[in-house]
């Protein structure tokens, strides 16, 4: 493993059963892999038409179903001992309402499963949308929820407070984990796009790529999954999981370009016109998808203006003292772990 074993699950008894939901996308598929790796029995919620051929190489048990059939999510937990959700619909230029479904609504029917199924405890993958982009720098978990930002960081603080209502309803034991941008390999929505930009020579930066990126290497937020199913001191507890770097956007991408042989980035938006732009075309693509049902995403919308133009920039302390936490995997072997998958897998497609 890159960077050295990371953390296990040291719970007593034997091996636990454990249900990753999202588990056929980028940070879903990477932590299945570490529990299955670790001897646990693992069960992944996916839907009809998941690619799924990668899990079942690794020895998962699939459990067909999604996050809005609320009897198959109770058929996946039943049994169980730990949930990791991972699941959710990325984007802000979908309809709200099927943000909505998914995010919140979806998180509310797991949780009510996992309850039912005696769970011992459930990780909730969040994200530092919650915060809504306030450009400071250090932000920490004290930070009050912002105003609405768009309807993706809209969903997924909702989603918090279904884990906290769940909390209290239920007693069900939650940790929060919210990382900021995660890379690494298998992350085709974020690092595969932007490197078939950078080929094309159509990736732009927002704000000349000035903006901290708040990287965090997908092996280093599954370590923060693991304990926080494990550790005790996690139960209640919401962590800012990132790498703490101060790398920019223009840094990341120029490194992304040199390993591909590309040439820099040249070209960029300044904040206030490429909001105006995410927005315009988030509403027409969202317009568009409600009359025909079309799919395609948008060249830019407010949430990823959003992350490219406005420092990224999240205290890691409390995951560090609290959980004992360390980025294990650092910038430059990340990045060559990245860059070796999209030359040999991704850019070959």
């Amino acid at each position: 493993m890159i960077g050295g074993p990371g953390p296990v699950i040291d719970g007593p008894g034997p091996p636990a059963a454990c249900l990753v939901t999202g588990a056929s996308g980028f940070i879903g598929g990477h932590v299945a892999q570490r529990l299955v790796e670790q001897g646990h029995e693992v069960r992944c919620l996916v839907r009809a038409g998941s690619d799924t051929a990668r899990l079942v190489e690794m020895g998962a048990s699939l459990c067909p179903g999604d996050l809005t059939d609320g009897e198959s999510l109770a058929a996946a937990a039943r049994g169980c001992r730990y949930v990791v959700h991972c699941g959710a619909m990325v984007s802000d230029w979908a309809l709200p309402e099927e943000i909505e479904t998914i995010n919140v609504t979806g998180t509310r029917s797991l949780l009510a499963a996992s309850a039912a199924a005696s769970v011992e405890r459930v990780v909730h993958i969040s994200s530092t949308d919650v915060y809504g982009y306030p450009g400071d720098a250090g932000v920490d978990e004290a930070r009050p929820p912002a105003r609405f930002a768009n309807w993706y960081a809209q969903t997924k603080r909702a989603a918090e407070t279904e884990v906290r209502r769940a909390e209290a309803a239920h007693g069900l034991d939650c940790v929060i984990l919210r990382p900021a941008t995660v890379y690494g390999p298998r992350s085709t929505s974020v690092v595969g796009e932007m490197a078939r930009a950078l080929r094309a020579g159509h990736m732009v930066l927002v704000g000349g790529g000035r903006a901290v990126a708040g990287l965090c290497y997908v092996e280093n937020l599954v370590d923060a999954v693991v304990l926080g199913l494990s550790h005790v001191a996690a139960r209640g507890g919401a962590f800012n999981v990132t790498d703490g770097l101060p790398t920019t956007w223009r840094e990341f991408l120029d490194d992304l370009a040199a390993g591909l042989g590309c040439p820099p980035v040249r070209f960029s938006l300044p904040y206030p016109l490429a909001v105006g732009l995410g927005f315009t075309l988030e509403h027409g693509y969202r317009r568009l998808r409600r009359a025909t049902g079309f799919g395609s995403a948008p060249l830019l919308s407010r949430q990823a203006v959003h992350v490219l133009g406005r420092p990224q920039d999240f205290s890691n302390r409390r995951a560090r003292e609290v959980l004992g936490w360390e980025p294990r995997v650092g910038y430059r072997t990340a990045l060559a772990a990245t860059l070796d998958w999209l030359t040999a897998e991704y850019l070959q497609l």
